[in-house]
């Protein structure tokens, strides 16, 4: 991330201290692009083969934590492709492209010449291909370092990701909603295989919501394009929880009906004096269904909320170590045990308003509903592992009732037959 705020000098003498919601949405992103590269490439026969990962805001590549440094997001990218390529363990090879964009040249000067040799990842800085050999296979990585506006490069990038092919991700982490426009968003949208994981200021969106017919209206219509979202009548009459519930619908239609997103999952970064209110969302836009399915599960392993109405405001979220301080509380107590169940009790509610005597596959029962809950695609199996012992579903396989514990995304999930003959 590169902001007003975070600073770098050419030569890292000078670095930013991280921030703990920043470290939080580092540690996604890496997890992420790992399990993304081990699915994608290392999944059938053969895999995706070629990704193109853009960081827009890339900053210095570096930061002081305590006395020790901290890995910035281009240099995390660079390590989970590696980390991913590992895991899968495949015998052909993979093509790597990473492009990374500051507006400020001391940035780009960091990140090239302190933050990459710092992290061992000083052959990539010349900008030309390298090859990184496997026990079988081969993994080429080209790095390209761009100085301007994010938003007078994105053209660029998507035409390189054009002439690629294969998968595309961008990660957009600006210091304000300004920086990036919702026709950028539309544009990287248009391309075929991508996703978008993107910071959106939501604090901001309330604060400035009330500027939208004053000195904000252009941004806000033309920048952003949100003029008939975020009605401010709606927002004064609503207590604090369910603002942060309507903010968030918002901003999720917003991104669907604006920027073209197929679909669309949001992570709340949670601020230190408030339990409810989001400072920002990373917001994930993708047309892929495993990217989804992948991102969640990254999402749930960084999510710390433990009240259960979260997941009604947030989805998933993350509060600092300094809120808890600050609350008189401690992590050192197990909340993944209580939002698993809170979650699979959820999922139920919404799964059974879809199964009936017809039935419905087990791909479609995820589709319809992935981007309502915070469910990986392990709670979807445990879910429907319940209900079947329970007798209130059946699986069909291949036209007959089975109970194999892997499910496949053409199971037809349905209702069982007598209980059928006792709606008549």
């Amino acid at each position: 991330m590169s902001s007003n705020k975070a600073k770098w000098s050419d030569d890292g003498n000078d670095l930013p201290n991280i921030e703990p919601h920043t470290q939080a949405k580092h540690q996604i992103i890496q997890e992420y692009i790992t399990n993304l590269i081990r699915t994608l490439y290392g999944t059938g026969k053969y895999g995706v083969t070629k990704f193109t990962f853009i960081d827009g805001f890339s900053g210095g590549g570096m930061y002081r934590h305590g006395d020790s440094l901290w890995e910035g997001s281009p240099l995390r990218m660079i390590k989970a492709v590696r980390e991913g390529y590992r895991q899968a363990k495949r015998a052909y090879p993979l093509d790597v492209q990473f492009i990374f964009i500051d507006e400020k040249h001391k940035h780009l000067n960091c990140l090239q010449d302190y933050a990459m040799a710092q992290a061992g990842l000083e052959e990539l800085t010349d900008e030309k291909e390298h090859k990184l050999p496997g026990e079988k296979g081969c993994l080429s990585e080209r790095c390209e370092f761009r100085q301007g506006k994010f938003e007078d490069r994105v053209d660029y990038c998507i035409n390189v990701a054009k002439k690629r092919k294969g998968h595309v991700f961008f990660l957009l982490d600006p210091f304000g909603w300004t920086d990036v426009s919702m026709a950028s968003i539309r544009k990287i949208n248009s391309l075929r295989k991508v996703e978008i994981l993107y910071t959106f200021m939501i604090d901001w969106i309330w604060r400035f919501v009330k500027e939208r017919y004053g000195k904000l209206q252009s941004a806000f219509q033309d920048v952003l394009e949100a003029d008939g979202y975020y009605n401010l009548d709606e927002l004064n009459g609503l207590n604090e929880i369910p603002r942060q519930c309507y903010l968030r619908n918002e901003s999720m239609r917003l991104f669907r009906d604006k920027g073209n997103a197929k679909r669309v999952i949001t992570f709340s970064m949670i601020g230190n004096k408030y339990d409810y209110r989001a400072l920002y969302y990373l917001i994930h836009m993708s047309k892929n269904h495993r990217a989804l399915e992948v991102m969640k599960e990254s999402f749930w392993q960084i999510n710390n909320l433990q009240s259960q109405y979260y997941f009604e405001v947030h989805g998933y979220g993350f509060k600092t170590v300094n809120f808890y301080e600050e609350n008189q509380m401690t992590l050192k107590f197990d909340i993944t045990q209580d939002n698993d169940e809170y979650c699979l009790e959820k999922l139920e509610e919404q799964l059974r308003h879809l199964i009936d005597e017809d039935g419905i596959t087990y791909k479609e029962l995820r589709d319809k509903t992935m981007e309502l809950n915070p469910a990986s695609v392990e709670h979807y199996e445990q879910c429907i592992k319940r209900l079947r012992e329970s007798g209130e579903i059946w699986v069909v396989r291949k036209g007959k009732r089975t109970e194999a514990e892997n499910l496949q995304n053409n199971d037809i999930i349905k209702l069982p037959d007598y209980k059928q003959l006792r709606l008549f």
